[in-house]
């Protein structure tokens, strides 16, 4: 017979699982959506919301480390004179539901995503520390994460899918906001099928401006077959992309 301190004791833990549960059930993290565009560093969230803060290079590697929003001055300023701030989505929840051995809450939380895509994420500043545009790519890096079967999270591969759950969050309209462009000289479809997308929408009730570029092609050189082996498929050889730019607006 189990004793009733034992039974108590099994009870209390059944009970602190079952509420971890339903808290990541309803649990939210801070994202890129909650920046406000057109506002100083004081109405930005709580720089301890984010983490890997660093100077940023459109969408290129970190040049240099930062502890927080505020030190976008240690940065080098772009054309437009702003400053660029990368960073990543704090990882607190994906580490409890690692800690819980929560599969579908760790697909949720794993990594800086959208949607279920890897994503870059940026805030760029003017000189006076007022919200100026916020860019975000697809991670080019995701071909290089360890995934198993289980997991959600989509690769390089899908990226330029991302370009259509971002376009109506925004209504962008591909009939009246967007041009396909030609492909240039060397660029070649995937498959037969290519999707070089460029798209425009100014949101004057909201005072901002949307620029969204969505890519799915080959670059001059990439091919789908070795061409050593042509019975080999080549792995990797395409550009997909989606590149959201939001800006601030009088």
């Amino acid at each position: 017979m189990i004793a009733p301190r034992l039974l108590a004791a099994l009870a209390t833990l059944t009970v602190v699982a079952w509420a971890g549960v339903a808290e990541a059930q309803t649990a939210r993290r801070i994202n890129v959506w909650d920046l406000q565009l057109g506002a100083p560093l004081s109405a930005q969230p709580a720089w301890e919301e984010f983490k890997g803060y660093g100077c940023g290079t459109n969408g290129g590697p970190i040049i240099k480390r930062l502890t927080k929003f505020a030190d976008f001055a240690s940065c080098t300023p772009d054309a437009n004179g702003w400053y660029e701030v990368y960073f990543e989505y704090d990882d607190e929840l994906e580490y409890v539901a690692r800690a819980m051995d929560n599969p579908m809450e760790i697909d949720r939380w794993a990594g800086t995503t959208d949607g279920g895509h890897p994503v870059m994420v940026s805030a760029l500043f003017d000189r006076g520390g007022v919200l100026k545009m916020i860019r975000v790519l697809t991670d080019p890096r995701a071909d290089f994460v360890a995934q198993d079967a289980r997991l959600v999270i989509h690769g390089r591969e899908t990226a330029y899918q991302y370009g259509a759950i971002i376009a109506p969050r925004f209504r962008v309209d591909s009939n009246k906001d967007c041009t396909t462009l030609p492909l240039a000289e060397g660029e070649t479809a995937v498959a037969g099928r290519y999707i070089k997308l460029r798209c425009q929408k100014v949101d004057a009730e909201r005072s901002r401006r949307i620029v969204l570029e969505i890519n799915y092609f080959r670059k001059p050189g990439q091919q789908g077959r070795d061409p050593g082996v042509p019975t080999r498929l080549t792995i990797g050889q395409f550009e997909s992309l989606t590149r959201l730019e939001i800006f601030a607006t009088p």
